[in-house]
Order: C-alpha cells, then structure tokens, then sequence
C-alpha cells in the first residue's frame, strides 16, 4: 500500500561547454517517498547542449542507500519537453556495472554470465508529447514492464533483491544518451519516476494513482532557461516549470 508522496524541486545549474558558443543546461529533479515502509528516492539529472538541441543526457540515480528491496528499485521516469517532439531513440547508455542477485545469500552480487549488452532491455517511447523512459520493453506489444533491469545504489544489499524476475540489475549512476527529432533548445518541464515493479498500462501521467507495490513520485525543477532569459530582459530571475 502507498504511504507517502513527496516532491522536492531543485535548481537548475548552467555551465560552459568546450566550444566557444555553447552552452550546457543542466536540470536536475529528485523524489522522495514511502510504500509498504520502504523508501524510494531517485535523481534524474538532465544535460543540454543548445547547440545540438535533439541530443541530451540524462543521468538516472537510485539515491536509497543501501537498496535493498525491489520495491525501492528505480524502473524508469517519464518527462515532457518544451518543444514539440514526436521520435526519441537511446544511443547509449552507460551503468557503474551490472549485477544479478537471484542466487545471492550476500550484501554483494556477482555480475551476470553471460554479460548482457546495451540499451539492456531499456528504451524510450513518446506519446501526446510524453517521453517514457523505462526497463523491460516488449517490442511484441510496445509495453513496459519495467524489470529487469532496474537501477540500484552503488550501495546495495543484495538479500533482499533476489527477486528472479527483477534481475539482472544496474548499478546507478546510470548515462543514457538520446536523439530526437526537437530542432529548437528544449526545457524539461517535469519528471515523474517509477519505482518497484510498476504494472501495465504506464501510469505515465504525473497525477496517476499509485498501484500497489508502485510508486509514481513528482519532482519539480527551476527551469535554467529562463533563469537566463530573465537575467537579460531584467524579468523575475526565476520561474517553476
């Protein structure tokens, strides 16, 4: 059963790339809460180069320490853009390792044999403007169902992740790289991560209700955007997306 749902936002941080124009947007979005009195917390930080607006990283992070449970494994999170975008395909995605817990009686876990290779059972659909990043797609039916596969904390305890059907699983911070088809610089208006063994259809809607054993947590950032923009034209500096 559900307990709680927190959303906290963040700042947005901005920085100068390498070359002599560019400019990479960094937002960053976190969630925080309970089910079943496990806690589930997750970071989902976004990088954007507004010279190349149709790639973009995100990197995903499992922030209960140690993991211990499915139920706290991040499975996946769905975002909107700024800008119209209707294609979106990962072209990379890097975990710290890959581990598979099913026989483990340990707080450590050996990693799978044979090694499974990237995107690892991760893709990234969009529909009505709403990218779904998540584990587990089924390409027969275009569905997720979020495991394996699912990210963890570099601090993990492996007892209580043994769950064959959850397994394999990657140790967070996790790198995913994207194209899309959005040919102007986007902003990420908001970030809804999913967490546990998450049922289908996608609860991808931020005010989806929670099924058991799920969890769908809002997090809000400040929107780096317009921090600059507003600088410039003398506006509120600051502006929630």
């Amino acid at each position: 059963m559900r307990k709680a749902i927190l959303a906290t936002a963040t700042a947005a941080l901005i920085g100068a790339s390498a070359g002599a124009s560019a400019t990479l947007i960094t937002q960053t979005f976190n969630a925080s809460g309970v089910t079943d009195s496990f806690s589930q917390q997750g970071t989902a930080i976004f990088q954007i180069d507004t010279d190349n607006p149709d790639t973009f990283t995100v990197r995903l992070l499992d922030n209960v320490s140690p993991t211990g449970n499915i139920l706290s494994v991040l499975n996946g999170i769905s975002f909107s853009l700024s800008q119209p975008v209707t294609s979106i395909n990962i072209t990379g995605i890097t975990p710290t390792s890959v581990i598979d817990c099913t026989a483990s009686s340990t707080t450590t876990c050996p990693q799978p044999n044979p090694m499974p290779t990237e995107p690892f059972g991760w893709n990234a659909t969009v529909s009505g403007g709403t990218v779904t990043l998540g584990a587990g797609f089924d390409s027969s039916t275009s569905s997720f169902k979020f495991h394996p596969f699912g990210i963890v904390n570099a601090n993990y305890n492996g007892t209580g992740l043994s769950d064959a059907e959850n397994n394999p699983l990657l140790v967070g911070p996790v790198t995913f790289t994207f194209s899309t088809d959005v040919q102007a610089f986007p902003e990420i208006l908001g970030v809804t991560f999913l967490f546990g063994t998450v049922p289908d259809p996608v609860p991808g809607a931020v005010d989806a209700v929670p099924e058991p054993h799920s969890l769908a947590l809002l997090g809000i950032a400040l929107v780096a955007g317009w921090v600059v923009r507003s600088r410039r034209s003398g506006k509120p500096a600051l502006r929630i997306a």
